[in-house]
């Protein structure tokens, strides 16, 4: 759904949205009377035949009305803001679980806690990019840094927006009432792929969340096998996270092809056939000879033959 913020479904977007229509319906009762006191002067007391426009002026009570109603609004609207805010901003109180968010241009990277419920072979947690899984019901902090430059994490039916800063940790929570997915984009403009650098967070309900973790620690150990992890460290090490996305691990690029199940696919880049050592082997190296005007550059040369023949043997477990 959305994303849409007047459309709660967490306790944190309902606070934010129960204060804006609060606040628009007051807004509009201001707007009623003031510009319906101008219109009714303008026609009672225009210049017309038999009628002469005139000023007026020390007139206490309406004077004293105007000023001290704005300003007792203004003061409630402060003191129920302040409220709220504290509501919002209390990140550290009943947490479930954690999780380390990482923006970069121009997608999103999360770190699940350190706990069992996410633990793989190898000793590491679960990461994944671009969609976040998290229970309902429970109450999630996000802790947020950026690996280049400001990005802004929102997730508009859940909360908040919060900014990711380089080099400083930034910190917001957000709560699912119900199942769902729930759509947002990053809020700050951060170059050319900004527009692509959306999000996904999906709430599953307790039993759900469970059979999901272990789904998920299973595909990432899958990915995680010594015999390719060789290949995968040097992926992700590569520009390529930067296009392509693989689910179960931080490589969330939107500008080329999601490659999570490349290995089953019928050809690569609909121009080599099977998709195989060889013919991956060919692409990687060279795309640009095979496929004039593709996006993807040439890495031949940038990679050495080792670190390619790395990567396809990992591209060839994504089934």
């Amino acid at each position: 759904m959305g994303p849409w913020p007047l459309d709660p479904r967490g306790p944190e977007a309902e606070q934010i949205v129960t204060l804006y229509w609060l606040m628009f319906a007051c807004a509009m009762v201001v707007l009623a009377i003031v510009a319906g006191a101008i219109i009714y002067s303008g026609i009672k007391f225009r210049d017309r035949p038999g009628h002469s426009a005139r000023q007026f002026h020390s007139h206490n009570m309406l004077e004293l009305t105007w000023t001290v109603i704005p300003t007792l609004m203004v003061i409630s609207f402060t003191v129920l803001s302040w409220n709220k805010l504290n509501f919002i901003n209390d990140v550290d109180s009943n947490v479930a679980m954690t999780v380390k968010v990482e923006g970069r241009q121009w997608s999103w990277a999360f770190t699940y806690p350190d706990q069992q419920l996410f633990k793989l072979q190898d000793g590491s947690t679960l990461q994944s990019g671009q969609q976040l899984d998290i229970p309902i019901g429970q109450k999630i902090k996000l802790e947020l840094t950026s690996k280049d430059v400001i990005h802004s994490f929102w997730i508009p039916n859940l909360g908040g927006k919060k900014d990711a800063v380089p080099g400083h940790t930034t910190s917001l929570w957000i709560q699912a009432d119900q199942p769902g997915t729930f759509k947002g984009q990053c809020y700050e403009y951060c170059g050319d792929g900004h527009a692509d650098m959306l999000l996904t967070v999906v709430a599953h309900s307790a039993s759900d969340y469970t059979a999901w973790a272990a789904d998920a620690v299973k595909q990432a150990n899958l990915l995680n096998d010594p015999r390719t992890k060789v290949g995968r460290d040097t992926f992700l090490a590569a520009p390529c996270v930067g296009c392509h996305t693989v689910q179960g691990t931080t490589a969330a690029g939107k500008v080329g092809p999601d490659l999570t199940h490349i290995a089953s696919k019928p050809n690569i880049a609909g121009v080599l056939s099977p998709v195989n050592q060889e013919n991956l082997t060919k692409w990687v190296s060279d795309a640009p000879s095979i496929k004039p005007g593709v996006v993807m550059p040439k890495f031949k040369g940038t990679l050495s033959d080792q670190q390619i023949s790395d990567i396809v043997q990992w591209l060839l477990t994504l089934k």
